[in-house]
């Protein structure tokens, strides 16, 4: 039975991931963080770090919480060894290239992602294997109004991954981003070139679409040794 504590378990994420950990045999909720301890319930919440290190036992700690929490929660993790799955967006490569060290020098391991989405990391491929035959594409988000980072995590991730097989150095991909009521997240890469179009769309229409992948990399982040960015490293 993997043993797993949830940050950010009364948000929106945290709340959805409580009822879908439910349906699975293998995996048990056994603490939450939240910004108001609450110690009495059928879920112990803390809102403390190091206290759930100190009095909780646990295999696996999933964050949806904001940036700035979640960067000092994955040190403390990983400062203690601990597998973590991340997927508060933000982080950006100074914060992963710290973050990995420290999990290397303390045996901490662990996925950062900015989609749990197996259709996103699909499109993130299929972009890559477009960048063989096209120099032009530009990105397209649209999230919804309370999506906080600008450009989403995600579209920044396929902007690298193009600018890294284009191998470019002065320019970056354009990213556009779109915020509008009644959107939950939507990723569209434009393709082109003088004589054809392609368009590359993923859309997110219920958060049951990030289900499979967060269930996935729980199962599965204990198999790995070092601190990644990414579910494909999780995926066969």
């Amino acid at each position: 039975m993997k043993k797993i504590v949830v940050g950010g378990l009364e948000g929106k994420m945290g709340s959805f991931l409580v009822e879908a950990i439910k349906a699975e045999e293998d995996i048990e909720l056994v603490a939450g963080v939240s910004e108001v301890e609450q110690l009495d319930g059928e879920i112990p919440i803390y809102n403390d770090i190091q206290k759930v290190l100190d009095e909780v036992e646990f295999d696996v700690y999933v964050d949806f919480t904001v940036y700035q929490f979640a960067k000092m929660a994955s040190e403390v993790m990983l400062k203690a060894g601990k597998a973590i799955v991340i997927g508060t967006t933000g982080f950006n490569k100074e914060d992963l290239d710290y973050l990995k060290t420290i999990a290397k020098e303390n045996g901490g391991k662990g996925v950062i992602a900015p989609n749990f989405s197996i259709g996103a990391i699909l499109v993130n491929k299929f972009t890559e294997i477009c960048s063989h035959y096209f120099d032009n594409f530009e990105i397209v988000e649209y999230h919804h109004v309370n999506k906080k980072d600008q450009p989403s995590g995600t579209a920044t991730y396929i902007a690298n991954t193009l600018d890294c097989a284009l191998k470019r150095k002065l320019t970056s991909t354009h990213v556009h981003s779109v915020r509008m009521p009644g959107v939950l997240a939507k990723h569209q890469v434009l393709v082109s070139d003088e004589y054809q179009t392609l368009e590359l769309i993923h859309q997110s229409n219920s958060r049951h679409s990030f289900e499979k992948g967060i269930i996935l990399a729980i199962r599965k982040v204990s198999e790995l040794d070092e601190l990644v960015y990414g579910l494909q490293h999780l995926l066969d």
